[in-house]
């Protein structure tokens, strides 16, 4: 160890808390719902190799995605030598470290006495990149070109002036350029909060201290994740797990995982897996990584500092051409199909190594619906509104999995039905939660729910991608699986229409309703074995009916 135990603590927490103070500077100054209300966003510090030191809490998936564009930009874009004092670089290519368009990212060198101490990057989902549908999700995309507007690493800022003509070409290709502009301007801001941050703690520790700390916090995260990995029996474990289609084709995709433990380390292996499809479904390399690193942290130990330190103990196989690891022109805008899967797969893996710690499966996708409308009056000012819903939480060893809430690579909030009423012509006629949905067990999987939305503009089109409409969230241990999802157009109207799970600009008219059904959380052990005090809470609570009390349980004093 370099530095004290005292010192390290002190600047390990304080970096921590300069990518939360980032991630607030986010927070209070963008512009789209999708990154103010749902924080689709991330924050981090890294060292001025790219890789990363300290990271905000906030959206799993992007755990080290940004390190890895980053590593990417000074290998083959920007070296060290042509960064500067108020550079800001940026850039979304998902073939160049990224996850998909609407993910930029930026990132700001920090400099000391001449030397580059730190860089600090935050990554934002924005509502629009262009491409061929609102909201930059195409389900009909064949390649990567028509999913949005594709930045390599270029420089948004140099030398502190603002690259205008940079911001001109982004505002031609966008819809929506005043709320997208907005964020970038938010992510910018953020930045110099960042490196305001770093530059406190260079001058109270001076840039040799400040260095040592970084180096030992990596040292320290590396060594107590082996030591975890060390508790855990050695061998050899295997995960299978389905996406129902990719929305062209009508076909499930595999993701095979292999986890191999031996000597401190963890292989994770997805030979096996099916290759790339010509639709928006697949995965880059960065997302891939990103799924793994949080199902092996979070089942481990997730208070080990996510540094670079804790992903050194985990290798990953993941085959080129394939969906986990897809070659160009490939489209990538729904790649959380792919992720939420590998998330599942490998708990199923797990579940043979720490049972008493994993989940059943999840809901298992981001159910991502983008409305949009013309608008009406003399401007006719277009509208667009990206949102996620989600489903059941999977059950545990000793607990019933969480009612719609986000799990899993997410961590997303919920957008307030207040606000879309009051900046969108859409009104919301239920939002519940949806009985029976949750698989049943000796702990019962969490429910999905229902959320049907009015459109009241004079026509418009809703893009979706769901999944889990066919393949089912399982259960473990004798546990059922969790109910599958569902779309429907004017549920309560003469003619209800059943929708797939994923849609290409599907035509609206004023009146029509959306429903979405979400997904159950798996059951985690026998059903027989539950509390009949837990069985009768359900049936009070009406999160399961009396005829899923016979059927599932098995008692008839269930439905009495």
């Amino acid at each position: 160890m370099r530095v004290d135990p005292i010192t390290l603590e002190v600047v390990n927490n304080a970096l921590v808390g300069v990518a939360e103070q980032m991630a607030a500077t986010i927070l209070r100054t963008s512009y789209s719902t999708v990154i103010r209300e749902m924080l689709d966003y991330s924050t981090a510090v890294f060292d001025p190799e790219g890789r990363i030191i300290a990271q905000s809490c906030r959206i799993p998936i992007h755990l080290n995605s940004m390190s890895r564009s980053l590593r990417t930009t000074l290998d083959q874009s920007f070296p060290k030598i042509e960064w500067h004092e108020g550079d800001i670089i940026i850039t979304n290519d998902p073939y160049r470290g990224g996850q998909h368009l609407p993910d930029i990212q930026t990132f700001l060198p920090v400099f000391a006495g001449g030397e580059m101490v730190a860089i600090c990057g935050t990554l934002g989902h924005h509502l629009d990149v262009g491409g061929m549908r609102p909201g930059s999700y195409a389900g009909d995309a064949v390649e990567i070109y028509q999913e949005g507007l594709r930045i390599p690493p270029i420089k948004l800022f140099e030398a502190g002036k603002l690259n205008q003509r940079l911001f001109d070409l982004i505002e031609a290709n966008i819809r929506q350029p005043e709320q997208t502009i907005g964020d970038l301007r938010a992510q910018a801001a953020a930045l110099e909060i960042g490196r305001a941050g770093v530059l406190d703690l260079v001058e109270r520790y001076g840039a040799e201290g400040f260095r040592d700390c970084m180096l030992d916090a990596v040292d320290i995260s590396e060594s107590r994740l082996r030591e975890r990995i060390r508790e855990l029996p050695e061998g050899t474990f295997e995960g299978v797990y389905y996406v129902d289609d990719d929305g062209v084709v009508d076909e499930p995709i595999r993701i095979a995982t292999r986890i191999t433990i031996k000597d401190g380390g963890i292989h994770v292996d997805f030979t096996g897996t099916d290759r790339q499809r010509r639709a928006p479904i697949n995965a880059t390399i960065s997302s891939c990584e990103s799924a793994t690193y949080f199902a092996i942290l979070s089942i481990l130990d997730p208070t080990i500092p996510a540094n670079y330190g804790v992903y050194r103990p985990i290798t990953i196989t993941a085959p080129a051409g394939t969906v986990v690891n897809a070659n160009p022109p490939a489209p990538v805008v729904g790649r959380n199909a792919i992720t939420h899967t590998i998330v599942n797969a490998l708990m199923m893996a797990l579940s043979k190594v720490v049972p008493e710690r994993i989940t059943a499966a999840y809901y298992g996708m981001s159910n991502v619906y983008i409305l949009s409308g013309e608008g009406e009056g003399a401007d006719r000012r277009g509208w667009i509104l990206f949102d996620i819903e989600v489903g059941g939480g999977g059950a545990r060893a000793t607990k019933d999995g969480l009612d719609c809430y986000s799990q899993g690579i997410h961590n997303l909030a919920n957008t307030p039905i207040e606000m879309v009423e009051l900046n969108y012509p859409l009104r919301f006629k239920r939002y519940e939660f949806i009985p029976d949905t949750g698989g049943a067990g000796r702990f019962r999987g969490g429910l999905g729910v229902r959320r049907d939305i009015e459109f009241l503009d004079e026509v418009g089109a809703v893009e979706t991608q769901f999944d889990k409409f066919k393949v089912a969230p399982f259960g473990l241990f004798g546990g059922g699986s969790g109910k599958t999802g569902r779309l429907v157009l004017n549920p309560d109207g003469p003619a209800p229409r059943e929708l797939a799970s994923k849609n290409v600009n599907l035509r609206l008219h004023r009146g029509d309703v959306l429903s979405m059904w979400t997904q159950g959380g798996g059951g985690y052990g026998a059903p027989a074995e539950r509390a009949q005090e837990a069985i009768q809470r359900d049936l009070r609570e009406e999160k399961i009916g009396r005829a899923a009390a016979r059927a599932d349980y098995g008692h008839a004093r269930a439905a009495e």
